[in-house]
């Protein structure tokens, strides 16, 4: 699925670029620096692992197994007697999301053998499963519930977890649609004030995200029914509201976007070293950056014992 979020705007990019002795011609292109901001937003997903810091509707499917070559990792807990092992110790179904997940709409374990009969799991105490980091958002570890006995069918894609998958669901503002929106094919709409609005900014409308590709006036011009959401139809006055991202993201998005910049201005890509040891120095520039993100890798994976 292609993920339609552009973490930093075009006029933050033209403002950062402002200070610097490349070309200011290029910076009234909005085509190149869009271009330029959704490469650097999809450089930071792929070295976070693949994962989005936007919201978006999706259903992944889980092999269940007892080893490590099944997604499934058997934490081995001890019930509190460490002399004798074996005597009283569980263990308990485990299974590393490898993406952040803000919340599930349905949960669903299939027969190991016959995928046409499933059931739906419950989260929560006196349930079947958790969700961990237990306090906190996103979620990055689907835990069975010991105390129910709760059990998943081993075998290939017996578990899928259908919900809202990203760093985080997070919107701002409240506009308004101007006119019923009557068709899910429409690709250009008003709203009240299209003002703080911006070109390559996702917006959210009733349960439909939409990626906004022009703006005259107060009409927006959008991609319909990204991120794995549903073109829909809306009413007059239904509420527009804009996805934001974590401020350390943005300023990644920004400092990525000027390195991509700086090296097109130039024309050239200007490497260091020689021979097998040469790397380009955008390549060195951009894991510098990328580096101040490293609180966000490896998290959709958990430690444990594996048996």
């Amino acid at each position: 699925m292609v993920t339609r979020h552009t973490y930093a705007s075009i006029d933050d990019l033209r403002d950062y670029l402002a200070g610097t002795t490349y070309s200011s011609g290029w910076t009234s292109d909005a085509i190149i620096l869009r271009r330029i901001l959704e490469t650097a937003s999809l450089r930071i997903d792929d070295y976070v692992g693949m994962q989005s810091f936007g919201a978006r509707t999706d259903t992944k499917y889980f092999d269940i197994g007892t080893g490590s070559s099944r997604d499934t990792v058997q934490l081995y807990e001890y019930a509190g007697n460490n002399t004798d092992i074996g005597v009283g110790d569980r263990l308990v179904q485990s299974i590393p999301l490898g993406a952040w997940l803000v919340s599930p709409s349905t949960v669903t374990s299939y027969s190991g053998t016959d995928r046409t009969t499933s059931e739906t799991l419950t989260e929560g105490y006196n349930n079947d499963f958790f969700l961990t980091p237990y306090n906190s958002t996103p979620k990055i570890e689907l835990k069975m519930n010991e105390d129910t006995a709760k059990a998943l069918n081993a075998g290939q894609q017996t578990l899928s977890i259908a919900g809202t998958w990203g760093y985080s669901n997070d919107t701002t503002g409240a506009l308004t649609t101007t006119g019923a929106i009557t068709s899910t094919s429409v690709v250009s709409w008003g709203v009240n004030d299209a003002t703080d609005l911006e070109v390559a900014t996702t917006i959210l409308v009733d349960t439909e995200q939409m990626y906004i590709t022009g703006i005259s006036s107060n009409t927006l011009t959008v991609e319909r029914g990204v991120n794995g959401t549903t073109a829909a139809t809306h009413t007059s006055g239904a509420s527009v509201y804009t996805y934001i991202y974590p401020s350390d993201v943005v300023q990644a998005c920004l400092d990525l976007g000027r390195i991509f910049f700086r090296d097109r201005d130039a024309g050239v890509t200007p490497t260091l070293g020689t021979g097998e040891q040469e790397v380009t120095k955008s390549n060195v520039d951009a894991k510098s950056v990328l580096k101040t993100l490293d609180g966000y890798r490896n998290t959709t994976t958990q430690s444990g014992v594996f048996f």
